[in-house]
């Protein structure tokens, strides 16, 4: 009887021993799971941060460079700030192998309800009653440690100003500026985006090629029920009918887009 007992305690024994041994490799297998998503998970959310940290800088080189361009028309600039912000970006992420390329824009694409000519990566159509200045690049980024490769993507920047009328205006109404001229214009960037934060400041007025001083100036931004959109609406003084205008736009950007348009 006894030995019986002895051989049921041992093999209870062995049976909670087996259990304790599976509910410990259970266990440490959750942990050593949970381990591994975690830092694989976190090494993820950092190269996506990574990623949308270089698309973000590679817009704001291709921004800075239309500015400059529309400043200066040196046709070269682009290519040479993207070479130097590729070679940055090289060097401040050298243990993610980072690399990335690009190709500029060349032809004629049709884009924001315009023509935009693209001559290595840069275009500017200025002097029209519809002007526009724009930049665009299309970008390859490389990413060694996470073994990715071609993600492409493409960064462009654009503004387009608009003269809708340019109207003079002879008021008998001794309330009113008795001659006087109106500018009515839109200003917009990518995706036609209305630009709806500018100041007196932020143009300058040519009438029959004069400058008009700022001070001069009478301004004004509303939404148009005339033109059913966001306008600015420039208004000057003139003793006689002028024959043109040129309006000089620069946003907030610093990116400058000149427009003509004659008097009606």
């Amino acid at each position: 009887m006894r030995l019986g007992r002895g051989r049921e305690k041992k093999g209870q024994f062995i049976i909670i021993a087996a259990l304790m041994m599976a509910i410990m490799i259970i266990s440490i297998s959750s942990i050593i799971y949970s381990a591994v998503t975690y830092f694989k998970h976190e090494r993820w959310e950092e190269y996506v941060v990574l990623i949308d940290s270089i698309k973000t800088g590679t817009s704001r080189v291709v921004e800075i460079s239309l500015a400059n361009y529309t400043q200066t028309l040196t046709n070269t600039i682009l290519s040479s700030n993207l070479d130097r912000w590729s070679n940055d970006v090289k060097q401040a992420y050298a243990g993610f192998g980072v690399i990335l390329t690009y190709t500029l824009r060349q032809g004629t694409v049709q884009a924001y309800g315009v023509s935009i000519n693209y001559n290595i990566g840069l275009n500017y159509t200025w002097y029209k009653s519809t002007s526009f200045s724009a930049a665009n690049t299309s970008a390859s980024l490389s990413l060694a440690s996470a073994g990715l490769t071609g993600y492409n993507f493409t960064s462009s920047a654009f503004l387009k100003e608009t003269i809708l009328a340019a109207k003079y205006y002879d008021s008998a109404n001794p309330k009113y500026l008795s001659k006087y001229l109106s500018i009515y214009l839109s200003i917009e960037k990518e995706d036609l985006i209305p630009i709806t934060n500018l100041k007196k400041d932020n143009f300058a007025l040519k009438v029959d090629g004069s400058d008009v001083p700022s001070a001069d100036l009478s301004f004004s931004r509303y939404f148009s029920g005339t033109y059913s959109m966001f306008i600015y609406e420039i208004r000057y003084s003139v003793t006689s009918k002028p024959t043109g205008v040129s309006v000089t736009a620069t946003d907030t950007r610093s990116i400058r887009v000149i427009a003509n348009s004659t008097v009606i």
